[in-house]
């Protein structure tokens, strides 16, 4: 039997202007062997990042010119590359019980290398209206 989950989700404040829901889907179809855990991007307005930042049970995810360390037993899984307003950007997930994600700040080239060597891209729906 098919199961559907929420896995990673985090909420990502880009320079106070524009506001987005990364949010994990997690897919599995045991009896076909699939497994497949695609990363959405939603763009929200602040109130509604207010509201579901307020609730507390999705972080908000500062992005980072480094990856962090990844301790032993976890494991830092590419998700997608993303722009927003010419910031480059890739998602991990930090997998370790939790599903946490990591927001890495990349160059143009580094984006459109990683584009051309058929990294996922994200691209954000607008939920705004």
């Amino acid at each position: 039997m098919a199961s559907f989950e929420i896995g990673a989700r985090g909420l990502f404040n880009f320079r106070n202007e524009r506001f987005f829901l990364l949010v994990e889907d997690e897919i599995t179809i045991p009896e076909k062997g699939v497994e497949i855990d695609p990363v959405n991007i939603y763009e929200i307005d602040q109130q509604t990042f207010n509201f579901i930042r307020d609730e507390g049970d999705t972080p908000v995810v500062v992005p980072r010119f480094n990856l962090p360390p990844v301790p032993p037993g976890f494991e830092l899984e590419r998700k997608c590359i993303f722009t927003v307003d010419n910031s480059y950007f890739v998602i991990y997930e930090l997998e370790n019980g939790t599903d946490n994600f990591v927001i890495l700040r990349i160059s143009a080239a580094l984006f459109n290398s990683l584009r051309n060597s058929g990294v996922r891209e994200c691209v954000p729906q607008d939920f705004i209206n």
